[in-house]
């Protein structure tokens, strides 16, 4: 029943954050936090360089801060083309469209994303079986977790073979806990 209530209150967030951002926001959002994350990991040595000539700033917060600035300014940059895209469509009075499928898109995103964490409780073994077993919905939203991790894997070479390696380290640390406790 938890999962189900967790589930629920989600979805309708996700619902309500979808109209109010739209699709057109929503897609330039996912894309701006994938292109931002690309940049930033591509690019953060070459600007922590400049950072570190620019400013004075020690070394070992060079990597952090340079990957945040070339994030931010990735993520505004794209958001701001989202942002003409939306004026563009509401200007063709398709906002109501846009909304909708703004809505259905962000309870997609929850969905998956809460099923992903669902996968790395189950694992860690933080969810009991009689939660599991009282959830109408476990068995809807618990098999989408390891497809989004291998679709993603298969997406980003960078994250390949995630889902097996995260399959081996838990059942690495599912052992060590039952060595520690036996």
């Amino acid at each position: 029943m938890l999962i189900d209530v967790v589930f629920a209150i989600l979805v309708v967030l996700a619902v309500i954050k979808g109209y109010q951002r739209g699709l057109i926001m929503g897609l330039f959002s996912l894309v701006a936090v994938i292109i931002g994350l690309a940049a930033a990991l591509k690019l953060s040595t070459v600007v922590a360089g400049y950072i570190g000539k620019a400013v004075k700033v020690t070394e070992e917060w060079l990597p952090l801060i340079s990957f945040i600035v070339v994030f931010v300014i990735v993520l505004l940059l794209i958001r701001l083309a989202g942002k003409l895209v939306e004026k563009t469509i509401q200007v063709a009075m398709l906002g109501w469209l846009n909304r909708l499928a703004g809505a259905i898109l962000y309870a997609a995103i929850y969905i998956l994303v809460f099923s992903v964490v669902l996968f790395y409780f189950e694992k860690m073994q933080l969810l009991q079986t009689q939660t599991i077993n009282s959830s109408h919905l476990y068995s809807f939203v618990q098999p989408w977790g390891p497809k989004v991790i291998n679709g993603f894997g298969s997406l980003v070479p960078l994250f390949g073979d995630m889902f097996t390696e995260l399959e081996n380290f838990f059942d690495k640390i599912a052992q060590n806990i039952a060595v520690v406790y036996l």
